[in-house]
């Protein structure tokens, strides 16, 4: 079986409210997909949400990266996907974003060619997952009343934007809010870098003092600044988690080397699928503890992570939610069922990602 064409275009997707971190507020999800066809009725589906404060990239830099890339899988066969991943991992080198969408691609279509569930080749660890539900910067009372919700729905955990352009005694407001509503629940906090390394541990010692049930403090300084996250790591009890710096197998050894942080958040668009294979690897080497994030992206992307969460079973956390805060996509189905905060992956007869996608 052989691939006759790769192609990529934009794949816009609308959320259901304006969702707000410290880094940017979105009202829609610009991803690209990709689809790897073969000459069979074969074909592989993969999809990318760049972020340009993280990795450079936007959807023109993806389409024109893939573009580029396209004619060389030409011809190539669907047999080994070593090959193919390699191809892959060379020509986009520098794009990570445009890489995890065409592994993903490559991937689905390889293994519906050999008929074999994704899950199931990363390792069958368990089809079973459990994630938290984010909460972006919003007022105290909505955010109390999205925390309800979410624990009537069967959440235990919730992952907090912080970095109020208002001030932290804003983000402190939040929190309390979220306690008193819900006073059981584990909450994960994200900075996505707003604070300076003083800011961060003043900021992390109430939390502590809040009472609130703290299971980590994410990516409180800027991605550049190794000192400043190491700095807040030994000033607090919290265990202080790196996203935007840990974007490359080289950058988290950086930290790792550095005893810079107690854990790394893997997402695939910021590492592609071979890097964060690697990443876990590499952590679980090291016995630091590992989660699994995500962008803005639709079933197809988190169905992605999904599978690589369930086959590994390297993950102590997981922060897969993304496509609760789109609005319906036509036509999109499969790849996992959601129970409350459980993750069912497929059965064995989805095969590939498992996701649907009807034209």
């Amino acid at each position: 079986m052989r691939i006759v064409s790769v192609t990529a275009r934009p794949w816009t997707l609308p959320l259901v409210s304006p969702f707000i971190i410290a880094a940017r507020t979105a009202t829609e999800a610009r991803n690209v997909r990709i689809e790897v066809r073969t000459e069979g009725i074969i074909s592989g589906n993969g999809a990318s949400a760049p972020v340009s404060y993280v990795t450079g990239e936007s959807v023109e830099t993806v389409l024109s990266a893939i573009e580029s890339l396209a004619p060389r899988f030409e011809g190539l066969t669907l047999d080994r996907l070593g090959p193919l991943l390699s191809v892959a991992n060379l020509g986009l080198a520098e794009a990570p974003a445009a890489r995890a969408g065409l592994e993903m691609a490559l991937y689905d279509a390889w293994a519906k060619h050999w008929n074999l569930p994704l899950w199931q080749h990363f390792g069958g660890a368990s089809p079973a997952l459990t994630t938290d539900m984010t909460v972006p910067l919003v007022a105290p009372e909505e955010a109390a009343a999205l925390a309800v919700n979410a624990w009537h729905e069967g959440f235990r955990a919730l992952k907090i934007k912080v970095g109020d352009p208002l001030g932290a005694d804003a983000d402190l407001a939040r929190i309390a809010a979220i306690v008193q509503a819900v006073p059981n629940v584990r909450l994960r906090i994200d900075a996505n870098q707003a604070f300076a390394p003083d800011a961060a541990v003043k900021f992390a010692h109430a939390l502590t003092a809040s009472g609130a049930i703290i299971e980590l403090l994410e990516q409180p300084v800027p991605k550049e600044d190794t000192t400043g996250i190491k700095y807040v790591k030994e000033r607090t009890a919290i265990p202080v988690f790196a996203d935007e710096a840990a974007r490359s197998v080289a950058e988290v050894i950086h930290l790792l080397r550095q005893a810079a942080v107690d854990g790394i958040n893997v997402k695939l668009m910021k590492s592609g699928i071979t890097g964060a294979l690697q990443i876990i690897a590499f952590c679980r080497a090291s016995g630091v503890k590992l989660m699994l994030g995500c962008m803005l992206e639709a079933r197809l992307g988190i169905a992605a992570a999904a599978q690589i969460a369930g086959g590994t079973g390297a993950f102590d956390f997981l922060d897969l939610d993304s496509h609760r805060l789109l609005r319906p996509v036509p036509g999109l189905s499969g790849g996992f069922e959601c129970v409350g905060e459980e993750i069912l992956l497929g059965g064995d007869d989805a095969v590939g990602w498992g996701v649907r996608i009807a034209e």
